[in-house]
Formats: C-alpha cells, structure tokens, sequence
C-alpha cells in the first residue's frame, strides 16, 4: 500500500500563514556566486528586515483565528558556546492527527521556493517523533517533489552516516536534517562540540554544532512544549537560527501564534475522528475502595487527597477526601462498615505512599477494592465488540478499509510474561464475541493470529518497561522502528493482524491512521493520559488504495476506558485548559460522544422497498462531472472592476519609521516619557539597490495554487488580468505595484479567485457519467446504523445537532431523524405532518455528495411529494436559517449555486432543487408552475 496525499485547504492555510511573514522582509544576498542558488552556503548573508516581519505579523494574525499581533517576540539567550543569540519565534498550532508534520515540511519546501532558503533542521524530542519524522519524508517523497517540481530536497538524520556533513556543504538543493535536541543539550558529552580529530578539506576545523550554526538554519521545532527548560532554549540557540517555527497542538510558550486549528475546529471540520467514550466503572470485590490520587506538602505537612465511596441516601457514592496522618476512612465515609479499622498511620514521599494502621499500603495513582482483570475483561470485551461493530459497518458501506484497534499495556508482563494473562483473555473473549456478532464458528480466523504486540526490547530481545527516560531510548527505538515500518503492511486486508498491543509509554510520535477503538488496561491512574489516548487514534482511516476517507459517518474513534465517561471527560478537558496554548488561552477539548448514549438508526424496510422510494432514487442517485467555460475577455472585464481590488488603492511604501518624544525625567535623572507619548511618522522610503523588478505575473500564479480553492488560469490570461487593472483609467492601482508587490499581487489573486469561480456559475455544465459509477442505494442509506448524539447539559439544555425518534407510522425512510441544527429539526417536523402531500422523506447522508469547483457538496433532504393527485414532485432540499444567499459564507452559497446547476440535468426526469427555511416551507409553487410551462 501507498499513502496518497492530496492539498487539503486546512493545511495549504497553515503553510500560508508562514510564508506570507516574510514577504518583502525577507531579503537574499546580493553577492551570491555565479551559477548557485542565494542560499547554497547557508543563511548567514540574508537580510531580515524586522520592521516588515512585524507589520507582516499583524497583517496575518488579523485574518487569522488568533490574537491580533503587532511586535515580534524573540528569544533571546547565551547559547551553549558562549554566543549571544536573538532571533524570531513564530508558532502553529495543529490539533494532532491534522498533519502537522506534512504542514512544517510543506512551508519549508515553499520558504525555498519563494525566498531561497535552503538549510532547515527539523529539531525533534524523542526517538518516536524522529523516526516518524523520517517515515513521513519517505511517504511524502513523491508527493513534495511533484507539488514543488522546481525544489530539490534530501533529508538525513543527525548522527547517521553523512548527514551531518552533507547538510554543512554548501549545494543548491534544499537540505533537511533531522535532529534529537538530546544531541544538542549536553556539551560535555555530545559528540557535536568535539572537536575533529584531524582539520576537515580546506583547513576546516569547525565542530560539528558550528558547522550547523556556520549556516544559520530555519529551526522547525517539533513539540516544543517539551523544549521549554533553560538549557533547551540554550541548545535552540546555539543552532543559529534565522528564525525558528514551532509546530505543536499544545503550545506553552507564548510566541507569535500565527495560526490555529484547534481540537474542536478540527473535529466540527471533519479533519479528525470523532471521539466517544465508553466508561467501564470498576465494581467493588468486597473490600474498601481506595484511590489515592496525589500527596503535597501543605505548609511542611504531607497532605494527600483520595477517593473512597460515601454513604449517601441513595447508597455508596464516590467522591474525594482529604487525608493526613490519623485520618480514619471509616468516619470519612459516613460509617461504611468496609472502611473500619482504616487509619492512616504515615504519609510517605518517594515513593508517594499511605500506610494504614493494618499494614495496607496505597501508593499515588493505585486502586484497591477492584478487580483488575475483571475491568480489563470488560474493556477487552467491549474493544472487540465494537470492532466487530465498525468492521461490518465499513463492509456494508462498500468502503475497502481495515479496522484496527489498540491496546496500551501498562507492563509488558501483562501480555509476554511467563503468566500473563492478556493473550488467553483476548482469544477466549473474542471467540465469544465471534459467535455472539452471529458469524459462522469455520469463518473465523484464529484469533492468535489477529494480535501483535510492540514493546521495547534490548539486543537480545529481551523485552523491557519503559518510561520515555533518555536511558530507554534504545530499547524504545526497536519498538518504533518496528511499528512504523509495519504501518502500511498492517493496513493491509492480506493481514490477519488487527488488535495491536503496545506498551503504555508509547505515547507520541506514532499513530495508525486506522485504529478505531483504543483500551487502556492500567494497573495505576495517570492525570495526563486521556489526550495520549485519543492522539493514537484520531487520524482519518485509508482504504487499500492509501486514499483518505472523509466519511464522518464511519470516522469515530471510540475510547475504552477505566473510569466513567464524566470522570474521562471532565480530566480531559482539565488537561486541555491547562495544557494552554500559545497566546495564554486554554481551551477545552474535541466534543466527546458518550457510546453509552449511542442511539441505533434503522432504515424501514417497507419504505425502502417502497416505489416512491424507487422513483425518487432512480431520479437523484446520478453522478456527474462538470466542465467550465469562462471567456478570458469577460472574466479580464469583471476582475478589472472588481470592488475586492480596492484595497490596492491602500497599499504604501516601505518606509523607515520616525519617533518623536520629549525626554521627560523623575527626581533621579532617570528617564520616564511613557510610550503613548512617542509620535510616529513615515520617513524615508526604503531602496533595495540591485534588486531585479518583480515577476507579478508569477507572483499572482503563485498565489493562485495554493489556498482553500486552488485555481490554474493560463499565463496569458492572468497577463491580461494584471495588464487591465494597470491601465484601468479610472483606477490609479499601478503606482502601487512597485511599494509592496506581493501585497499587490496576493489582492488581486484574491479579487481573480471570487470572480472565476462567480463567472463559473453561468459558465458550467454538468453531464452524468456512466451509471455504473452512479451511487448504489444500500451504501448511501445503511440499514442499521450508529449515531452519538450530544446529550443536554447544564449549560447546553438543547444542542444545535441531535437525533429524534420519528413517529412509528411516519414517512422518513429511517426510524430517527439525525439534524444538524434546530431548523432542520423543524424542517422534519412540518413534513411528518404534511401526510397529505408528503408521502416519503430522508435525511440525505453525508456520503451522498455532489460535485462542484468549490469542493464536495451534500444536500440536506429528499422528498416524494403529491400536490392535489395531479402531479408527483420530487425535491431535494436545502435548509439554512436564511433565504439570503449573501448572508451565508462564500463558499457555502456557491455550493448551493453550483447545486443547482447539478439537478438541472436530472438524465431519469425532473428533480426540484431549492434552498429553502423551516418558515419559507417547500416552495412548491414554483416548483408546479415549472413544470407546468415545461
């Protein structure tokens, strides 16, 4: 299997929000040798001009979702070889699984397109990021050299073979190495601060970190949270940066954050898996129950704080105590008999512990009271299940994809020691699962052959418990090689293996794009485990041909977990808010679903086999490809006259800046004048002498690629474009062109984008393809299945999107109707009691979509309808809040438009499209009197 990776808008966004910081400000060297490129040695001779970076920061944090910014924040510190070092931080925020890693190497291939910088290093924490590092330049490989034709690029790793030399050489090609910030943060003993035995070519005697340094590199830094102690901002210094971008999903550190997609963006956008969660809450086994979550030292007494059950009116509750020395858990607990005879007799540090009276010990995170291997009975039992479960789901769609789940192990004697008892739970649960599921006993695959396991392991292949500590990191490094290697052979069908068992530490750094259920069998509790544990998971699945399936129906990732989904989802989003992010601002995480809460949707048999049904399929279930026309004469005109060109009129020159004050003094001569009292003004305009004049022809073709809605015009005819906006007598935009030509030429992009795609509406047409093609009835409209509704709360009594039950004699194909907001709540309503005229009626699934230049579009409804006996209507539907075209997004309305055009070639008869509101009902009027005068 081959990943196939496509331009996705979310990350043509992200790479954007960086380039376009260093336009105009970003500046290459003059004196570059004949025949190399400006950044062949390396970064030092570029200029950087930090006045331009700071305007151009305010520019893309104002349409960006982020704090406004208007002054570069830098880091500043001695490096490790003495050397005072100041340079920009610019950070991005990505929520994991939304491919962060893709995005930072993108910007960087397109930095050294559009500026020619040439030497990036990719600083990473762990060995697990490094090596999926590595495994996404290997997939990306064809991919990147066919988007960036015209870029050259190697890769290589720090410490292995000739990276590290290479890197250092000057050459035209874009160069990347990849490094571990551990080879960095210890001079003493890392072998880059050596010395070389002998002077290198050229009497070169530059260690191995000022070889790096020598170039001035773009630092790429991945997850730097985890690079935030002293001696880690010292090692990031002593590289030399130009300018260092941060790629992480949970920022720490307030750098210039100049773009966001945070947890919940990314799953309302679909970019992710949705989550829910299943709970198993660990019964009692006849002792007292007892989780000791943390001890502190509260004015130098230990202090530990507990959970343990309470009586209450309606029987034992669970809930936390307080605890210190002398504290008796039976008065705690409102009289419990269980708990009698549990005093504390001493709070103990390292390890963190409690010791009762009668020689029972608890240490921090550990649970008495419960049996273990009867929860992970349960969760094994409920992964299974719901693999199964999705597993047939995916079949019925039609969808060729493999359903993987995963199981984190907290002691690798748990499943390989001499009695561990994982392996023989697994096979014996999930024989009976098998059968249960209704399958046949001889079509079941042994299921010792379906697990494989990963954990660290030494040379000789003993295998260890790890912790991520920098002494593990060799036998940690087996374990990654191995299940990044086997990434895509494990996603093939050809492969038994599907239920994957890894040890807990196995964190970050890698994830299979097709894991769908993840158990986490834990003998201790951690407070800063829940976002590991949907990180695992939370990458769209592919199918056999490494394509990625956008289908949010089947894309849920579901969390078997020790504790209740309250307890889960409270932690979780306490881990969110204090995690933060990059400009101060906690949020909470991704919406989880509980699956305790799911709701099963049938499809009515008698309705789908209905002949309304029949004829109302036959006549919509048709694809169709669209070709555009759009006459370069009339699109020059419209772009020409464009009101989105008028901010060229605003464009001014680069201009030093004049401050004026008075020196004001207190009583000790020092200086006090307050910034609000400096005066500003524009000084003289800045000349780039030997600069060649500026391509805006390709600079606007540039601009035009990349983007939510990439666009391919001819050269030609953008000449045309640039050459009417020149000329346009009423307009003076050329005076312009000069003072900041990619400002200019990124304003008329835009202006070209909005109007093509207008001109589109008038100048396409659709013509259905061949009907093998067309959608098949039974993988658009599943016959059974799963949805996770959000549940009321407190602060949310009705959300926006749910599912209802519809009335057991009613006309929707389906026994609930699944809305999106509460008009089509309403919308659903009015054509279950319009029986009268309305004799059928869906939900049209997200699967079911249409094509447009605007990407894939899903109407909301299809409609059987009588009007007085005479005529048989049958309408797709689109409901929104408004009527008003210009009140909905840009996007959106042109998808409603594009639609139209669609349903207008109907090849099986005639189909009704409109979009209408809950108020303004179906518009048939128009509808009758169409095709009473056709």
């Amino acid at each position: 299997m081959k990943f196939r990776f496509d331009d996705q808008p979310h990350q043509s966004a992200a790479v954007s929000a960086v380039v376009d910081l260093f336009e105009g400000a970003l500046v290459p060297p003059r004196d570059a040798l004949a025949g190399q490129a400006p950044g062949a040695e390396g970064h030092a001779d570029f200029w950087l001009e930090r006045e331009i970076l700071a305007d151009n920061l305010a520019a893309v944090t104002a349409r960006e979702s982020v704090t406004v910014q208007r002054e570069l924040q830098l880091l500043s510190e001695t490096d490790l070889l003495g050397m005072e070092q100041s340079f920009p931080n610019f950070s991005v925020e990505m929520e994991t699984g939304t491919g962060k890693t893709y995005v930072y190497i993108s910007t960087a291939l397109r930095l050294a397109e559009q500026y020619g910088l040439r030497k990036f290093v990719i600083l990473v924490h762990s060995i697990a990021i490094r090596a999926g590092v590595v495994k996404t330049f290997e997939q990306t490989e064809e991919h990147f050299r066919a988007k960036y034709s015209n870029v050259p690029y190697t890769w290589g790793v720090l410490g292995e073979n000739s990276a590290l030399s290479d890197f250092a050489e000057p050459s035209s090609t874009v160069q990347f190495l990849v490094a571990s910030v551990q080879s960095l943060d210890k001079p003493e003993t890392n072998t880059l601060y050596a010395s070389a035995e002998q002077p290198q070519l050229w009497g070169d005697d530059l260690t191995g970190v000022q070889q790096i340094a020598k170039t001035r590199p773009v630092v790429l830094i991945d997850e730097p949270q985890n690079m935030a102690t002293p001696l880690r901002r010292q090692a990031i210094a002593t590289l030399n940066p130009l300018v260092a971008l941060r790629y992480s999903a949970t920022h720490k550190e307030p750098f210039n954050l100049v773009h966001r997609l945070g947890p919940k963006q990314a799953s309302e956008a679909g970019l992710v898996k949705r989550v829910s969660v299943k709970g198993i809450v660990a019964g009692e086994d006849g002792k007292p129950y007892v989780r000791l979550d943390k001890l502190r030292s509260v004015r130098r007494r230990l202090m530990g704080e507990a959970v343990i059950d309470h009586a209450t009116a309606d029987g034992a509750r669970r809930g936390t105590v307080v605890l210190q020395n002398g504290t008796d858990l039976f008065e705690e607990s409102g009289g419990l008999p269980q708990y009698r005879g549990l005093v504390i007799e001493s709070m103990e540090r390292k390890p963190d512990r409690i010791v009762f009276e009668n020689g029972l010990t608890v240490k921090v995170g550990q649970e008495t009271g419960v049996d273990h291997l009867a929860v992970w009975r349960d969760q094994i039992r409920h992964t299974i299940r719901q693999h199964l479960t999705r597993q047939r789901q995916i079949d019925t769609m039609g969808r060729d994809v493999k359903v993987l789940s995963l199981f984190f192990v907290e002691h690798v004697a748990d499943y390989a020691g001499a009695d561990a008892p994982l392996p023989g739970m697994f096979d014996e649960l999930y024989r009976e699962e098998w059968l249960r599921a209704g399958n046949a006993i001889e079509d079941m695959t042994e299921p010792g052959e379906l697990r494989v396991a990963y954990f660290p392991s030494t040379k000789t292949g003993i295998l260890k418990d790890t912790a991520g500590r920098a002494t593990d990191a060799e036998y940690e490094a087996r374990a990654y090689r191995e299940i990044i290697a086997n990434k895509e052979l494990i996603l093939d069908r050809a492969n038994p293996r599907a239920f994957i068992f890894s040890h807990s530490a196995l964190k970050e750094g890698w994830d299979n794009p097709n894991v769908f259920q993840v158990g986490f069998l834990r003998h201790t509790r951690s407070e800063l485990e829940r976002r590991q544990q949907i990180g695992r998971g939370l990458r769209l699945p592919v199918d056999q041909t490494g394509r990625r399936i956008m289908d949010p129906s089947m894309n849920r990732l579901t969390l078997i977990v020790d504790e209740s989904f309250t307890e889960f989802r409270d932690g979780l989003n306490a881990e969110y808010v204090a995690s933060g992010s990059a400009d101060g601002d906690g949020e909470p995480g991704p919406e989880l679903e509980n699956a305790d809460t799911e709701v099963i949707v049938r499809r009515r048999p008698a309705l789908f086999n209905s002949p309304e049904f029949a004829e109302l399929w036959k006549r919509i279930r048709y694809k169709a490809r669209y070709r555009v026309s759009i006459a370069p004469n009339t699109l020059v005109t419209a772009v020409a006259a464009s009101e989105h060109l008028e901010d060229l009129a605003f464009i001014e020159r680069r201009a030093n800046v004049v401050q004026t004050a008075d020196l004001i003094y207190d009583d000790t001569g020092q200086v006090i004048t307050a910034d609000a009292a400096v005066a500003e003004s524009r000084g003289e305009r800045i000349v780039i002498a030997g600069q060649q004049l500026p391509d805006v022809v390709q600079l606007i073709e540039d601009q035009l690629q990349y983007g939510k809605f990439p666009l391919q015009l001819t050269r030609p005819t953008i000449a045309s474009i640039v050459r009417a906006i020149l000329t346009n007598s009423r307009k003076d935009y050329a005076q312009h062109v000069l003072d900041d030509p990619d400002r200019w030429a990124r304003i008329v992009a835009g202006a070209i984008r909005i109007e093509t795609i207008g001109q589109m509406v008038q100048g396409i047409t659709y013509e259905p393809m061949d009907e093998e093609s067309w959608w098949d009835a039974e993988v658009v409209f599943l016959e059974v299945e799963s949805k996770n509704p959000p549940q009321p709360m407190p602060g949310n009594p009705d959300p926006q999107s749910g599912v209802a039950p519809a009335p057991d004699d009613g006309v929707n194909l389906f026994d609930h109707v699944d809305y999106d907001s509460h008009v089509e709540r309403a919308f659903a309503a009015q054509l279950e009691n319009d029986r009268e005229h309305v004799k059928l009626f869906a939900k049209l699934p997200r699967r079911f979509k249409v094509r447009t230049p605007v990407g894939e579009y899903s109407p909301d409804w299809a409609i059987v309808y009588d009007e007085d006996g005479l005529h048989r209507l049958y309408l797709v539907r689109e409901t929104k809040g408004t009527r008003n075209l210009a009140d909905l997004e840009w996007d959106e309305a042109m998808r409603i438009r594009f639609a139209r055009r669609h349903f207008a070639v109907g090849p099986e008869g005639a189909i009704s499209y409109e979009h209408t509101t809950d108020t303004h009902g179906l518009l048939i009027g128009d509808t009758v009197d169409d095709i009473a005068q056709g």
